[in-house]
């Protein structure tokens, strides 16, 4: 049987593929397209649909649909009709389009080799989920994957002499992303020299959303009474004009490369909509230029390995988005005849993956045409090294691999692991003593857990479906239910009791487009649960209420850290001091436009705000199913509330303050710095204080005490030194890395040089306790010393990028 291999680009907006067979190399074409859309759509059957079918649905069920799957990779599952659909799933339903098509060319031979491509920046997480789908998908196939830029550097210097130790730069401008690396040829092959760059919010699906808007603008004008509908509508018949003017929005930018005006008829509009390639430099004229800057400083961090500009072969310009004038004539403008182009730059990473595939087919024996028997899902088993590490100068003895998270309840120690090729992860139990794992259960893909000293509460996802376990201590199941919630819940377990805090229907995004700030609204529920009961009742979902919360706006895309001046929801949290938990809800009062629908006081207008009146809600969840709320009228925004010693706590907009929870009568005892944000840490008797001086980027590291007296004394102030994990963010892998033990706290702090400093504070100051190369995490007290979670590929940051090693730190 013939023997081929298959080269691929998932790519965020298109994805292309190229087989090889002997010497031949050429683009797969999948119904007759060279490239096909990354859309996924999820039908009313429950199957996920891709490539092209999914696209041409988009417009029948746009809620059911996604376009740039990609970018969910590493960030949680898509929400496709209100249903979770995990990024790796849909990427295997992509391949599998590739894998089918080449079949029916080899006479249903299996490809041997499969080679896929990959972002550069990608951490270790995102690979593996890339790996797995391709698992999923062709289990039998040698698997390799490889960088986009060395794939794109392979296959150019097919056609241009490349000697040992030459260098080239790879520009790539694709739909979602732009990356810029620098690859030098050694031992044949290539790699990374330097430190890459790139911007994942430049790419052909921004130049399109600002095509769309510039069209909008002339359809306001135009044909007002449609476009308000398009531009706030929410049905579906609103939702697919929006997405069928994108298309045309996409196709005058792409017809701008070859002509000097695009015009466009709006069936729904009835009207033409123009835009000239003038025009349209002056939308997107700022981001090139940028991708120009980016690639310079690439290049300079490649002439500071030992490089240098003129020893460049060439600059080879990849993606889709490459192919517009203005990219060529920017970098010409710079690098002159070092620029490179190709005819066809969207499927030039494919062909070179293919090109690598066939390095690896000569070892891979051919494929009979039949499908291999099911093999029986696999039970992750966390590797644990033989050896220890030694990181400077220390033993460092590992007691357990591919973890994601480690908790402690004083009597154990848990850890939640993770075999990104499998389809469960397994969470272990470890001696508080000595840190050795004994006992360990599997589940599902866990997305959210908490545990007390008389067991855990645990959230996973078997497929698209949800549900929520008891468990004792020791990892014994007691119950499990399903549940509704459209992202990820919050779990919180205090003695007995567990709380999961769930959203029973997708949140809505709002903006100023409709008078209201960056943020989303939407519903809350919780579910308590019995740690300890044999028999347990399944009780229902007690409502909240709405809520909204309102982000600080990164990049006009992420919505990921709450505003410090704004009235926003909190996390829940739990009370400390006080019985159960404490959610501070985000809600507003408006007027929307005369006729327009629209829910009270948190919910989505179909229309825009107008005098709108924030305020905030103190809600307290106490055992029994208790759910108390009370108004705060205060502009003095509430953000956590800490029970400590009968006191409450408070972190407010102004800052660090004692009083009553609902009341304004409270004394201010550290002012906010207003770039920045404060939070209470109690450990013992003891409350301390945490803050950082600026959110966005994270910087600057402030430690204090609360004295006998009730004023705060400063432990550690230092502007060089970073947090790891962030005090605002409403992200699980972001949550700040700060453990309490005894009656002081071990912080992880990073001061930008690649290594974590382990400071520990305690009534007397705040020392350095360790310090070590890439992440390090406080888990446990130990009698050996300190139980860390240690990743040294990941940089000391918000998150981290990689599973780590539950590891035994001497002190």
């Amino acid at each position: 049987m013939p023997n081929w291999g298959l080269g691929v680009d998932l790519g965020t907006s298109f994805s292309a593929a190229a087989i090889v067979a002997g010497d031949r190399v050429e683009i797969l074409e999948v119904g007759r397209e060279r490239r096909i859309p990354s859309t996924v759509l999820l039908d009313d059957a429950g199957r996920l649909l891709a490539g092209s079918l999914a696209q041409r649905l988009v417009g029948r069920s746009p809620e059911r649909a996604e376009r740039n799957p990609k970018r969910y990779v590493g960030r949680g599952p898509m929400l496709l009709g209100g249903n979770p659909v995990d990024a790796g799933a849909a990427l295997a339903a992509l391949l599998e389009l590739f894998v089918a098509e080449g079949r029916s060319r080899f006479d249903g031979a299996r490809p041997a080799a499969v080679v896929l491509t990959h972002p550069v920046a990608w951490g270790e997480d995102r690979r593996e989920v890339l790996r797995a789908a391709g698992a999923a998908v062709v289990p039998d196939a040698t698997l390799h994957l490889v960088e986009e830029p060395v794939a794109a550097a392979v296959h150019y210097t097919e056609s241009h002499n490349l000697s040992e130790g030459g260098r080239v730069a790879v520009y790539d401008l694709g739909g979602g992303t732009f990356d810029s690396a620098v690859l030098a040829r050694r031992g044949g092959a290539f790699v990374v020299v330097g430190k890459p760059g790139g911007d994942d919010q430049i790419g052909g699906e921004t130049f399109d959303e600002r095509v769309y808007e510039y069209f909008g603008a002339q359809l306001a004008q135009r044909a007002p009474q449609w476009w308000e509908q398009v531009s706030t509508g929410v049905e579906r018949r609103w939702l697919a004009a929006a997405a069928d003017l994108l298309g045309e929005a996409r196709a005058a930018k792409e017809a701008l490369s070859e002509y000097d005006t695009a015009s466009q008829y709006i069936s729904g509009a009835d009207v033409d909509v123009e835009i000239s390639r003038t025009e349209l430099e002056n939308l997107i004229g700022t981001d090139i230029q940028r991708t120009a800057d980016i690639l310079d400083e690439t290049i300079r961090q490649a002439q500071d390995d030992g490089g240098a500009q003129d020893r460049l072969a060439g600059i080879f310009l990849t993606g889709g988005a490459s192919r517009m004038p203005l990219v060529e004539q920017t970098l010409r403008a710079r690098y002159a005849a070092q620029v490179r182009t190709w005819d066809d730059p969207k499927t030039v990473v494919a062909l070179g993956a293919a090109r690598v595939a066939r390095t690896h087919l000569a070892a891979s024996p051919a494929q009979p045409p039949v499908q291999p028997a099911p093999q029986p899902v696999a039970v992750a088993q966390p590797v644990r090294p033989a050896e220890p590490v030694v990181v400077e100068g220390d033993r460092f003895d590992v007691r357990l691999g591919g973890v994601v998270e480690a908790v402690a309840t004083g009597r154990d120690i848990y850890a939640w692991c993770r075999d990104p090729a499998a389809s469960v992860d397994v969470l272990h139990r470890l001696d508080a003593a000595t840190g050795q794992p004994d006992r360990q259960l599997a589940l599902g893909r866990v997305t959210a857990w908490a545990a007390s000293s008389e067991g855990l509460l645990v959230a996973d996802r078997f497929g698209i479906n949800a549900r929520l376990h008891t468990l004792s201590p020791e990892l014994v199941i007691r119950s499990t239910r399903p549940v509704m919630t459209v992202e990820d819940p919050v779990i919180l377990a205090d003695g007995a009791v567990g709380w999961a805090f769930l959203r029973p229907y997708a949140s809505a995004f709002v903006d100023n487009s409709i008078g209201l700030p960056w943020g989303s609204t939407g519903g809350l529920s919780v579910i308590e649960t019995n740690l300890t009961a044999v028999f347990v009742q399944d009780s229902l979902p007690l409502d909240i209420g709405d809520t909204a919360r309102w982000y600080v706006n990164e990049n006009n895309a992420l919505r990921r850290l709450f505003d410090q001046n704004s009235p926003s929801e909190s996390l829940p949290m739990l009370a400390h001091g006080s019985e159960g938990c404490v959610v501070i809800l985000g809600r507003y009062a408006s007027k929307a436009p005369m006729g327009a629908s629209y829910r009270r006081p948190g919910g989505f207008a179909h229309g825009r705000h107008q005098a709108v009146q924030p305020y905030q809600i103190v809600c307290r969840v106490t055992s029994g199913g208790k759910v108390t709320h009370g108004a705060r009228r205060s502009k003095n925004w509430l953000y956590q509330a800490v029970h400590h010693r009968d006191q409450w706590h408070l972190a407010t907009e102004a800052g660090l303050e004692t009083g009553p929870l609902e009341g304004e009568s409270t004394t201010l005892l550290a002012s906010r710095p207003r770039p920045g944000a404060l939070r209470w840490f109690p450990a013992g008797e003891h409350m301390y204080a945490i803050g950082i001086e600026q959110v966005l980027p994270s910087r600057g590291l402030w430690v204090a005490i609360l004295e006998p007296g009730g004023g705060l004394r400063t432990l550690f102030q230092d502007s060089a030194v970073s947090l790891l994990g962030h005090l605002t963010s409403r992200e699980r892998a972001e949550l700040p890395r700060v453990l309490p033990d005894g009656d002081g706290l071990w912080i992880a702090a990073g001061g930008g040089d690649g290594r974590t400093q382990l400071l520990h504070a305690t009534p007397d100051g705040v020392t350095t306790a360790k310090s070590a190369t890439g992440w390090l995490e406080p888990v446990a007290r130990l009698s050996s010393g300190l139980l860390c979670l240690h990743d040294p590929w990941s940089q000391p940051g918000v998150a981290r990028a990689n599973l780590g090693h539950l590891v035994s730190v001497p002190l």
